[in-house]
């Protein structure tokens, strides 16, 4: 939830700000006049938007995640149609057995 906070309290509060951005995640809005004028979020969150605006921005990446998620979807897809068959024809013939293995 992001919270907001006048820059006059913001100024008085402003280290427990940033710790509570860096420890509990928190966010907030700092307003003056009552318009949003900054955000205090922790550094982790705010290098982990700029990577996902620069890769974002990247025609070439955000063609590449599509079609890798279409491949993802269209492979799901197949698999969830295939008859399962018996157990036995499905299990691959490396597959360790407890016999062998002195578990039983």
């Amino acid at each position: 939830m992001i919270k907001t906070i006048s820059l006059k309290d913001a100024r008085g509060r402003f280290s427990d700000l940033v710790d509570k951005a860096d420890r509990l995640s928190e966010r907030f809005v700092v307003t003056r006049n009552g318009l949003p004028k900054a955000v205090v979020v922790s550094a982790e969150e705010f290098e982990s938007w700029v990577e996902t605006l620069e890769f974002m921005s990247n025609p070439k990446a955000v063609k590449a995640l599509e079609q890798g998620l279409s491949e993802q979807r269209r492979r799901s897809s197949v698999r969830s149609r295939r008859p399962l068959g018996k157990i036995s024809e499905r299990s691959p013939p490396h597959a360790p057995s407890f016999e062998r293995s002195g578990c039983f």
